[in-house]
Formats: C-alpha cells, sequence, structure tokens
C-alpha cells in the first residue's frame, strides 16, 4: 500500500511508520517535527512562527512542491484535526483535498481536541489534568488551551475531521472512552501505542551498594498537563524520609537520544500523573526495564483483558496519602521493583511491539479500502504520481 501520515506525536508516527515499511508498504511522513522533539519527517512541516504571515507561507510552499505525494495514497492518516502548523481553515481546506485525491482517511486520537475535553468536563474518564470528580482543576494554567477548544473554528475544523474520516483510531484508553459514543463509535478503533524494544534491554540489578535512581523527565511548558513535578516532590518526600536510598535526577527538554540513554540509566521513572494508561514516554522506559510511576488504572487492564501484569506504580491527582503509601511500599522494596522491571519490558512486548502494532494498522487499512472498493489489499512497488 502507499500511506502517507500525517502529524506527529511523540514518535508514535515514526515508529509505525519503521513496522509499516518493514512489512513491505510504502510509507511517506510529513510533520513539523513535533516541537522540541525535532522527530525526522520526509516532508519538513515545521514552522518558524517569528516570521509571521511568512512562516505560514512557507508550511503551503513545501506542501504545493510536494503535492504529487500527496495524492494517489491507499491510506492517508493525520495525528488530529490540526495536522499542519497552520489556522484551522487550511487544515480543513488541506483534509478536503486528501479526502478527494486518495482512497482513505484515518484520523487519530492522539491528544485533546474539543470533544476529548468535553467528555472530560462529563466526568469521562473520572479525572484529567482539567477536572476531578467533577470540578475543574489546574484552572488558571488550563485557561488558554480550554478557550482555544472552545474557538468556532477549532470546533468546526475538529467535526469536519472526525465526520470525514473512514476511521477514528484513539491509541489510549482514555480517548477510547471519550469517543464510545454514537456516532462515533460507529467507526472507533482502538490500537495502541507502537513501540520499538531496545535489542540490549535488560534489568539492571539492585544493590544495596547504590541508591534507586528516579528519572523525572519533564516536557518544557506542559508540566501542567503531565503533573511530573508534584509526583517528584512526593518522591522527594520519600526520599527525605530514608537518607541514601533513593537519588532523584531531574532533566527538562533534552534531545530525544539523550533522553532515551537517561531512561536506560535509570531504575524508576516519573511521568504522568493525569494518565489512565501508560504513553509513549512510560512505554519507551519500560521497554528499556524501568519502572514507571504514572498511569495504570485497574479500568485499563481490564479492557486490554490483562490479569496478571502490573508494570506501573500508578498515582492518582487529589490523592496524596494514597500516592505517598503507594511510593512507599514500592520504592523501598528492591525485589518489588526488580519484578516490576521484568513486567514492563513484558508488557511492553505483548501489547505494544511496533511490528504487532503496525500489522494491526494494516489490518485496518485493508480492511476500509475493501469495505469502500471491494479489493482485500494493494500494494505497490515503488510510488508513483498521477500528477
Amino acid at each position: 500500500m502507499r500511506i502517507l501520515l500525517f502529524g506527529e506525536a511523540s514518535f508514535l508516527h515514526n515508529t509505525l511508520k519503521k513496522g509499516l515499511a518493514e512489512c513491505g508498504h510504502d510509507v511517506l511522513l510529513a510533520s513539523d517535527g513535533n516541537n522540541w522533539h525535532n522527530s525526522p519527517r520526509d516532508i519538513d512541516l515545521r514552522r518558524n512562527m517569528r516570521w509571521g504571515k511568512l512562516g505560514g507561507l512557507k508550511v503551503l510552499w513545501k506542501l504545493l512542491v510536494n503535492v504529487r505525494k500527496l495524492v494517489g495514497n491507499d491510506v492517508v492518516q493525520i495525528h488530529n484535526y490540526q495536522f499542519v502548523p497552520l489556522k484551522m481553515k487550511w487544515n480543513e481546506l488541506i483534509l478536503r483535498f486528501l479526502k478527494r485525491h486518495n482512497r482513505c482517511i484515518v484520523k487519530g486520537c492522539y491528544g485533546d481536541d474539543p470533544f476529548v475535553l468535553k467528555r472530560q468536563a462529563e466526568g469521562v474518564p473520572a479525572y484529567s489534568d482539567t477536572y476531578y470528580k467533577g470540578k475543574k482543576q489546574n484552572s488558571e494554567a488550563n485557561r488558554a488551551r480550554l478557550a482555544e477548544m472552545e474557538l468556532p473554528e477549532v470546533v468546526h475544523c475538529w467535526s469536519y475531521a472526525s465526520r470525514m474520516a473512514d476511521a477514528l483510531v484513539p491509541c489510549l484508553y482514555e480517548y477510547w472512552l471519550c469517543y464510545d459514543v454514537f456516532p462515533y463509535n460507529q467507526k472507533l478503533h482502538y490500537i495502541p501505542l507502537p513501540m520499538e524494544i531496545p535489542a540490549e534491554a535488560c534489568v539492571a540489578e539492585i544493590t544495596p551498594e547504590r541508591p534507586l535512581t528516579v528519572l523525572v523527565g519533564i516536557q518544557p511548558g506542559r508540566d501542567y498537563i503531565k503533573g511530573a513535578r508534584y509526583i517528584a516532590g512526593l518522591v522527594r518526600q520519600v526520599a527525605d524520609e530514608n537518607p541514601g536510598r533513593i537519588d532523584v535526577k531531574v532533566v527538562e527538554g533534552v534531545p530525544y537520544d539523550e533522553y532515551c540513554r537517561l531512561l536506560g540509566e535509570a531504575d524508576v521513572l516519573v511521568d504522568q500523573l493525569y494518565s489512565y494508561t501508560p504513553s509513549m514516554n512510560s512505554l519507551a522506559a519500560m521497554a528499556r526495564g524501568t519502572v514507571v510511576i504514572g498511569g495504570g488504572e485497574e479500568d485499563f487492564y481490564g479492557f486490554i483483558g490483562e490479569n496478571k501484569l502490573r508494570p506501573i506504580i500508578n498515582v492518582r491527582p487529589g490523592e496524596d496519602e494514597y500516592n505517598l503509601e503507594v511510593l512507599r511500599r514500592t520504592l523501598l522494596d528492591p525485589v518489588k521493583i526488580m519484578d516490576m522491571k521484568r513486567q514492563g519490558i513484558e508488557f511492553v512486548r505483548k501489547y505494544h511491539d511496533y511490528s504487532m502494532v503496525s500489522r494491526m494498522y494494516i489490518d485496518l487499512y485493508n480492511t476500509l479500502i475493501q469495505r469502500k472498493f471491494g479489493i482485500t489489499s494493494i500494494f505497490h512497488k515503488q510510488r508513483k504520481y498521477p500528477l
């Protein structure tokens, strides 16, 4: 198949591209590099905001000079409703063009959108970074973000993308919960996050001679969404209660390769407070034998049918005593940490191996093509453009 991936979210499309290409498909990735991640891409759509409108014109020019690559694809997959760094009206116009000149459109549900925030306000899921027990939280930090999601042009762009897509693919249980209502559940397909497991993945022994290393990774400008600093404060409290047993290391905005090296060296990663499920960051850590403090609710394990593995130290917003008790009980137990390290690698291999996830996407693509055109599979030896 010829597949065009548009946009990026924490290396999801990069990892998926690798798996799809290894299965023999012809894949192109167009994105802005996902901000500070600066992830690899075939068509570079990064916009220099200091250039103002000239920056937007440069993005349009990049699309125009690559227009032959944007048509005649079997599948175009966008990571969200705003998949190019332009105003909403441009995203909608580009999506109309893509819909007309390609076979199938798949919309990823890989992040916030107006509908997800609406459902969070309704208590789905039970907690998030915006609402907890039916009440707003982080109101001041979220003010601009929530206001943007209520703009008519944003709502219209999201609505159009969700309506015209042939399939909606949430990558997290939380997003699946939000979209599991009519009419979106009629074309809803949960596919887990893809993760490449390092060949050298192993479990580093914990010895009495060294403290437990806890890594706190901060995303620049996004901690109010993630809540890592809050968790780090609780970890420091446990460390202060037990001198010499826990070493807390905080990093912010480091290059991805350097960050992956740090993940491999850490025993524990502090990730997200408000997540129900492991993120790409969590999975990257678990794949390297690093235990994660983050989202691992029982609802999620039930959703995927997992009865044995519990590789995540689950924390919840607004429950300081519960969180402290969980951290004390786990971080101070080397045997427990070692077991969770092994479980983490096993969990990623079982549910998130990028080759397996890529085949799930291929199955979806083939189903869509067969449904629309009566063709079971489409393969192209090389990319040919009709223009």
